[in-house]
């Protein structure tokens, strides 16, 4: 079984930043999380401009497009931001997963075959692996929603199975 390398966008990662839990995933996922520098500077200017609580983020591995990735990137970036794009191209060239919690980056994923989920899977993770309680998964979860994440349940424990 080889590594499993994970691209995570800015939309999961500040729904972990905005209730303080960005450091969980520092301590129990940084060999897997790889972020381009197109979500590294979406993230940054989210704190520039106050809407992400100053939160360090140099712990993720960054990843670079390669030139046919850049191409990708550039006919995906039509349709979807710069980090999603970019998330997207190095994860259908390298068939990485990838992890957002935007729908139409999530659409676009699927049709490339490309493994996808968000943060609701990497709470489930968490919680499968032993890295967090049923009780702590669903009162961040709903921390995440009351801070403005539009979450498709309110609890965690149907997905328990």
């Amino acid at each position: 079984m080889g590594i499993d390398y994970w691209l995570v966008d800015c939309s999961v990662l500040s729904n972990f930043a905005l209730i303080g839990k960005l450091g969980l995933l520092k301590e129990k996922l940084s060999a897997k999380l790889y972020i381009p520098e197109e979500v590294k500077s979406e993230f940054l200017l989210g704190i520039e401009k106050g809407v992400i609580p100053k939160t360090d983020i140099d712990w993720l591995r960054l990843v670079n497009l390669t030139a046919s990735e850049d191409t990708l990137f550039k006919g995906i970036r039509l349709r979807l931001g710069s980090g999603e794009s970019a998330c997207l191209a190095i994860a259908i060239s390298r068939q990485w997963k990838l992890f957002t919690d935007d729908a139409d980056a999530r659409k676009t994923a699927q049709r490339f075959e490309v493994y996808v989920s968000g943060t609701i899977g990497i709470l489930v993770y968490l919680i499968h692996r032993n890295h967090l309680v049923l009780a702590d998964g669903n009162k961040m979860l709903k921390d995440m929603i009351d801070n403005g994440y539009y979450s498709p349940v309110e609890k965690l424990d149907s997905l328990m199975a």
